[in-house]
């Protein structure tokens, strides 16, 4: 399980689910914040670095491959993949609570 699959897990607390619930809901969303995080560390990475990553992804990179290139390149990535996974979080709450769900 990468780190935004865990940060997912915890933050939506979603461990009460089936394990089928849990798989679906953090493929569901996990792509979303995969990208968001994807936006903020793109942000803030030297130009050298993006050029690596695009690489790395041009290459086919196994994801624990993206992932540990992203954990050493990016200050704060746990941190940002939190950020990104609350933002979601607060946000479905919000437009949840608008509808009256």
């Amino acid at each position: 399980m990468n780190p935004i699959q865990k940060n997912i897990k915890s933050v939506l607390e979603i461990e009460n689910l089936s394990p089928e619930e849990q798989e679906d809901i953090i493929l569901r969303v996990g792509g979303i914040i995969y990208q968001n995080v994807l936006m903020r560390v793109m942000e803030i990475m030297p130009e050298t670095d993006q050029d690596e990553f695009e690489k790395l992804l041009d290459n086919n990179a196994k994801p624990e491959e993206v992932f540990s290139f992203l954990k050493d390149k990016a200050q704060d990535f746990e941190k940002i993949i939190e950020e990104e996974a609350t933002k979601f979080k607060n946000k479905t709450d919000h437009i949840m609570s608008q509808i009256g769900v």
